[in-house]
């Protein structure tokens, strides 16, 4: 049964109370910092809290960070078709966003909050339950608030600016989670994990409250319900298997598959290299040379969002992503030389470059996305949003697992144990540095190769140029 607002969700944005595109840019995109802050946080952390600090195994948090997202490769498309589906009052998205963000935040906190006196194998399989249920309710959050960005926006400058102030709300977030661990290392708690209790709650409280201002500026602008693609017939069973038989969905799955393997399967090891190699061991200077480090690269890439978004749009986003991708591998292969101990904050270099890849990689991908989205309904009268951002999910998802899973056998591979001297680690630490270079540059190679064969029928779209199918 319909609820009386169902019969104004037909009507499209313009018939609707106007809205500033800065204000509806800006209260959207501060999602982003609850997409990157949830989703990362616990990766940059695991580490050094349970394997260095506790004395985990490594290959059981590694574990613990992948499983997740295996669960959520099925998960995430049963979200998607069921906020496809769903009317209510509060439209098709805001239901779940909340629900999502309240869950996300009690697990995110208890993560850390693991009982004293446990053993090393209890705590891993604590990080596990909690982690699995974390990233569930995480998932009821970041699917339709992906989707919300999309369908609340309109393909061209508006989509490339909402998707801009989400990729820049993205990385100032990464700013703050760069600093959790120097703040966990502060002398008025007795440890790293001690400390982590009370950051991670202080954290878990401010990305909460970006997810509330997403909400918030949905119902007080009417975007959750005078969506341009609400009077849309939703998506029908089994058009996941159609939206993957267009080449250009498959160029996006295959680059997302690619950069999220190279990138995440030997992102961990930055740690260790900065740790162990460029500081000798001091993991108090490690986690300030960290912290620099990332702060820096990360308003670097902050700062460039707008140019690569007005780049984007005077120059074509394909030109400017593929810039972005090559500019990507030759900064992580320089990383061979940049990291060393002769100064430790060299490598500030190559995160910048990298940082400025993956920034126009994640600005740009979604604006792909919906161009796809926008054909698709076109040809077909359909709405799909949920179901794409499902699917982008499941790509980045994979992508993610496959290299969680490794990243504790790779530190085993690499000869690393967290109590060794160091005076023992020259070859772990050769092997660490080898596979931080390669590893990343090949992920984003593919990626280019990938999406250099994109090709959609831009006709349909304002202010983009006409290819074949």
């Amino acid at each position: 049964m319909q609820s009386p607002s169902d019969t104004k969700e037909s009507a499209p944005i313009s018939a609707g109370k106007p809205v500033r595109a800065f204000w509806k840019h800006l209260g959207l995109g501060t999602g982003g910092a609850v997409e990157n802050s949830f989703q990362n946080a616990p990766l940059t952390m695991g580490n050094p809290i349970y394997n260095v600090g506790l004395g985990v195994d490594p290959v059981m948090v590694g574990v613990a960070m992948a499983l997740p997202r295996i669960w959520e490769l099925f998960l995430d498309p049963l979200i998607g078709t069921v906020s496809d589906r769903t009317r209510s009052r509060y439209g098709r998205r805001l239901p779940y966003m909340v629900l999502g963000l309240l869950g996300s935040f009690l697990f995110f906190v208890a993560m850390w909050w693991a009982p004293a006196g446990w053993s090393k194998e209890s705590l891993g399989i604590w990080l596990i339950v909690t982690a699995i249920l974390f990233y569930t309710f995480y998932s009821f959050f970041a699917i339709p608030y992906a989707a919300i960005t999309i369908e609340a926006s309109e393909a061209g400058p508006d989509r490339i600016g909402v998707m801009t102030t989400r990729t820049a709300f993205a990385n100032l977030s990464s700013i703050a989670i760069s600093w959790l661990y120097w703040g966990c290392q502060r002398d008025c708690f007795p440890s790293p994990a001690e400390g982590m209790k009370w950051v991670g709650l202080g954290f878990g409280i401010i990305v909460t409250l970006c997810g509330i201002v997403v909400v918030a500026t949905a119902l007080k602008n009417g975007l959750h319900l005078h969506s341009v693609h609400e009077g849309k017939v939703p998506v029908t069973k089994g058009n996941y298997r159609n939206l993957l038989r267009l080449g250009s969905m498959r160029c996006i799955v295959i680059a997302l598959f690619s950069t999220m393997i190279g990138c995440t399967m030997v992102g961990h090891l930055g740690f260790y290299l900065v740790a162990y190699y460029a500081c000798r061991g001091n993991l108090k200077a490690a986690a300030l040379v960290m912290a620099l480090k990332a702060t820096i690269a990360t308003i670097t890439a902050v700062i460039a969002c707008p140019f690569i978004g007005a780049a984007a749009k005077r120059f074509g986003k394909d030109r400017v992503f593929k810039v972005l991708l090559i500019v990507g591998v030759l900064s992580s292969l320089s990383m061979w030389v940049l990291i060393t101990p002769h100064n430790p904050y060299l490598s500030i270099i190559g995160d910048m470059g990298v940082a400025l890849c993956l920034v126009g990689f994640w600005l740009l991908m979604p604006a792909y996305l919906g161009d796809v989205s926008d054909y698709y309904e076109k040809t077909t009268g359909q709405s799909c949003q949920g179901m794409l951002t499902a699917l982008y999910g499941i790509a980045v998802k994979i992508g993610a697992s496959l290299a969680l899973l490794t990243t504790g056998y790779i530190l085993v591979f690499c000869g690393f144990h967290a109590d060794m001297p160091l005076e023992a680690m020259g070859h772990p630490i050769f092997n660490m540095r080898i596979l931080f270079a390669i590893v990343p540059s090949l992920g984003l190679a593919l990626s280019l190769v990938a999406m250099s064969r994109f090709r959609i029928d831009l006709a349909m779209q304002s202010g983009e140029e006409k290819s074949t199918a």
